[in-house]
């Protein structure tokens, strides 16, 4: 699959019978005025519907990948969003100061990394005292499309990673039989 396919396909309409980035926010602890960091953003699937909640607050859109930055870009130009900053970012090193956001949003991002735990670390730091963060991931199961089996997370699993990464787990929600969406609170 080349990447203008992969993004057509995290873009395509049908998406949201599975993962409906509008039904996502009303579970996530997101207020208007918040900051709020959408790492590992990719083409602004979830970037758009989470700016356009944040009506007096602001979204960091941030991915490593140039290509996907610059079809965010366009799409929240076209959606004439005036509260997005989009910019590049390492694995687990973000242009933005320790400390100084509400909430973070990893969209199947957790799956991608080496240091699972280091990068939930980096996250956490990110956060203000009580900050709180949205992950969604695969099950490990077999599914027609998605990343290898081998790299899917078990819930449990992810649950001792982000506790190991100084988050506390609040809940998690099954979103369809493929993926689930978990919160976390940084402790303190």
């Amino acid at each position: 699959m080349t990447n203008e396919e992969y993004i057509r396909a995290l873009l395509r309409p049908e998406r949201e019978q599975e993962v409906d980035p509008f039904v996502i926010t009303t579970f996530m602890p997101i207020e208007p005025y918040d900051a709020v960091a959408d790492i590992g953003c990719g083409p602004g699937y979830f970037s758009i519907p989470l700016a356009k909640h944040l009506v007096y607050g602001k979204l960091y859109a941030m991915d490593v990948s140039d290509e996907m930055l610059e079809v965010t870009r366009r799409r929240v130009a076209e959606a004439r969003l005036g509260n997005v900053e989009v910019s590049k970012c390492g694995v687990a090193d973000f242009p933005l100061p320790e400390g100084s956001i509400d909430g973070a949003f990893l969209a199947f991002v957790v799956h991608q990394n080496e240091d699972r735990v280091g990068f939930l670390k980096a996250v956490r730091d990110l956060l203000k005292t009580r900050g709180w963060c949205t992950v969604l991931e695969w099950y490990r199961v077999e599914t027609e499309h998605g990343p290898p089996l081998e790299r899917r997370i078990p819930l449990d699993e992810f649950r001792t990673m982000a506790e190991e990464a100084g988050f506390r787990f609040l809940w998690f929600r099954d979103m369809n039989p493929h993926q689930y969406m978990a919160l976390l609170r940084k402790g303190g």
